[in-house]
């Protein structure tokens, strides 16, 4: 099931993200799934799913947990099992 991640909520390596479809002005990042492959205390970054990489898009995207709630909206599967399509 895809949950709102919150401000302040961390996330680990190894977790699933997308962008929340509430967000218009990402509208080009709609429906594509991200893996979480590293992580700091302030950032994390984020990879394409191999199954949905496409060659217009960069392979990573840093996001700011500051930024998280504010100024990008995601969605992180909280189910038991890795997220499958």
């Amino acid at each position: 099931m895809w949950k709102s991640l919150n401000p302040g909520e961390k996330v680990h390596a190894g977790d699933t993200v997308r962008y929340r479809s509430s967000s218009l002005f990402l509208m080009s990042y709609l429906n594509k799934i991200y893996d979480v492959v590293k992580t700091d205390s302030h950032y994390f970054e984020i990879k394409i799913r191999d199954d949905k990489a496409d060659s217009d898009e960069p392979d990573r995207r840093v996001i700011k947990y500051m930024d998280v709630g504010y100024h990008i909206s995601l969605e992180i599967w909280s189910g038991n099992a890795p997220f499958v399509a």
